[in-house]
């Protein structure tokens, strides 16, 4: 069985972007996340005792061109909710 989740958002929060997807069906240790510039890829594959591949899932997100690829960070919840965020880039001379 592949699913493509159509299921994940994107939010912003001030100066953060936020990517939200669902990969309750999977342990964490079958979940991947990988992330180019301002692509942020989910994929995930669920093998049987033999090997053979019974479930995957793939999505992908574009954060905005002005996300800083240095602050992606993600965070797998108890309720199976990976959350991917990363933080624009701030202008010259600005502070926290």
């Amino acid at each position: 069985m592949s699913r493509k989740d159509p299921t994940g958002r994107i939010c912003t929060l001030g100066d953060m972007y936020m990517f939200t997807v669902d990969v309750s069906a999977f342990s964490p240790e079958q979940v991947i996340v990988t992330s180019s510039n301002s692509l942020i890829q989910v994929s995930a594959e669920k093998l049987a005792s033999d090997g053979t591949v019974i479930d995957t899932f793939f999505h992908k997100c574009h954060f905005p061109a002005d996300v800083d690829p240095m602050s992606v960070t993600s965070f797998l919840g108890m309720d199976g909710a990976l959350t991917v965020t990363a933080f624009r880039h701030r202008a010259k001379g600005q502070t926290a």
